[in-house]
């Protein structure tokens, strides 16, 4: 059976994509939907009252995710599953696919969830 965990990455300083693209391998890039979660209250509020432009704070802060699991697709239920009867919170953020040519080797796309 193949290993389902294949990586982690801890969300800090660099952002998410940042972070993410250090764990996976060259040819491989993770495509996060930000719809799936939403922007931590505290984090609107430094980025409006300060002026940070999005892509800055995503460069900067976590957005609200502080771990990135990255998992075989069909261990993805069993995790979350698992980290739910223990109290966490936990979702399927986006995906990893192949990569071709130069591109980001990890984005953000889409807009946040609302409140």
């Amino acid at each position: 059976m193949p290993t389902a965990l294949r990586g982690f990455s801890h969300i800090t300083g660099g952002g998410i994509a940042e972070n993410t693209a250090r764990v996976i391998p060259e040819n491989l890039s993770a495509i996060y939907d930000r719809s799936t979660w939403s922007l931590p209250v505290e984090m609107e509020f430094m980025a409006r009252i300060g002026g940070v432009p999005q892509a800055d704070m995503e460069r900067t802060w976590n957005a609200g995710i502080g771990m990135v699991a990255v998992l075989a697709p069909d261990s993805a239920d069993l995790a979350l599953a698992s980290l739910a009867a223990r109290g966490m919170k936990a979702w399927v953020a986006g995906v990893i696919s192949t990569t071709t040519g130069s591109g980001p080797r990890s984005t953000l796309e889409g807009a946040y969830r609302g409140r």
